[in-house]
């Protein structure tokens, strides 16, 4: 098992990332069928766990991947359970949540036989997968006992679950941030993986809302608004992404900086997935009518939601570059604030526009205020208007 290995994302971790597709589609329809704040936040509470398995695989990979046949047994198996929860997300709250909790339960364990793997074949990382494994442990045991456990103590159970599986790493995170770091450059490609996924099933909430409906000028034009919305996100997100906190975790110990650029991409993914969902309300709405007050805040909370952690992250990236106290820096720096303004400007307009708006015109809005953003991405980054032929 070699430490540290540098690579890219394997085809393996690539096959993975196919079931949480399935996954993440999965806890769109559910979304899609219920735009209500019960169906949201119900959304919320299954995405966040769901979200928590792949950073965890990911962890796993990015410190000790390998790819002996070992590994590749235990990454079947928690294919296969990954497969049997994406199952359950239909009433994954309600009669399906015991056999979600089992499955959630399954991937956990395996991913502690993988960390006592790698304990075993790394000795000067036993002190670390000794820790992850015990907390680790410790959840998967909680989530599998909450299957046999009643509604709603089933679900204090998952909270008290989900806590102990998010408070782990924080415990011994500075204490091994030099040795045991995760990669600069194999991480946040599996960030970049997982983003693109999820805006692509946005992208695919979109191409449906065409297929399915009779197509009108407005229709067609609340589609291509819905597209330029995914590029603009995908263009803020991809320009922002360069490591740089986790070299501030490496060479300054910046926890801070380095966990809340972590843990922001949980808000950042469920909004792309909401986004998307909204986008497909307004090309399948009618076109000559107000939307419902549920779809205009499904609309403006998530473009809220993705602005916002956008803007965390380029405040991040700009506090943890070793330039930051230059030109570029700082406009970096004052480009993240200006999304987190933006993004409080959506929240407004959609307390103003509550009591009803034309679909084309609340899809416009947002798309200016992520193009917005853009255009001052464009213009710290001047190379972009360059030819390079």
């Amino acid at each position: 098992m070699e430490l540290f290995k540098e690579r890219h994302s394997s085809w393996l971790e690539n096959f993975y990332d196919l079931v949480f597709a399935i996954i993440v589609l999965q806890l769109s329809i559910n979304l899609n069928l219920d735009v209500s704040v019960n169906g949201f936040l119900s959304f919320v509470a299954l995405f966040i766990p769901v979200c928590w398995l792949w950073i965890g695989v990911a962890f796993y990979a990015t410190r000790f991947g390998t790819d002996d046949m070992t590994h590749r047994f235990l990454t079947l198996l928690q294919i296969g359970a990954c497969a049997f929860m994406a199952v359950n997300i239909p009433e994954g709250l309600g009669k399906n949540s015991g056999w979600f909790a089992l499955s959630y339960a399954a991937t956990r364990a395996i991913l502690v036989i993988e960390y006592i793997r790698a304990g075993k074949h790394v000795p000067e990382a036993r002190s670390l997968t000794n820790r992850y494994s015990i907390g680790f442990s410790i959840s998967a045991v909680i989530w599998f006992v909450s299957a046999f456990v009643p509604p709603p103590f089933r679900f204090i159970l998952w909270i008290i679950g989900m806590i102990i599986d998010i408070c782990t790493p924080l415990l011994f995170t500075k204490r091994f941030s030099t040795q045991f770091a995760p990669h600069t450059q194999h991480l946040p490609e599996r960030f970049g993986s997982f983003t693109i996924i999820v805006l692509g099933i946005a992208i695919l909430g979109v191409v449906n809302g065409i297929a399915t409906h009779e197509w009108t000028i407005y229709s067609m034009i609340s589609a291509a608004l819905g597209l330029g919305i995914a590029f603009s996100l995908w263009w803020i997100y991809f320009d922002t992404v360069d490591g740089s906190e986790i070299r501030a975790l490496q060479e300054n110990k910046k926890l801070g900086v380095y966990v809340t650029w972590l843990y922001i991409h949980f808000p950042l993914i469920i909004g792309f997935t909401a986004l998307g969902v909204g986008v497909e309300h307004i090309v399948l709405s009618n076109q000559s009518s107000v939307l419902p007050t549920s779809e205009i805040w499904l609309m403006c909370i998530s473009t809220f939601i993705c602005l916002f952690s956008l803007g965390i992250l380029q405040v991040t990236s700009a506090v943890s570059n070793p330039q930051f106290t230059d030109s570029k820096g700082i406009q970096k720096y004052r480009e993240g604030i200006c999304s987190i303004g933006t993004a409080v400007a959506v929240l407004i307009v959609g307390a103003v526009l509550r009591d009803g708006v034309m679909p084309v015109i609340l899809i416009a809005i947002m798309a200016i205020a992520c193009l917005g953003q853009v255009i001052l991405d464009i213009k710290r980054h001047p190379h972009h208007l360059n030819s390079k032929f």
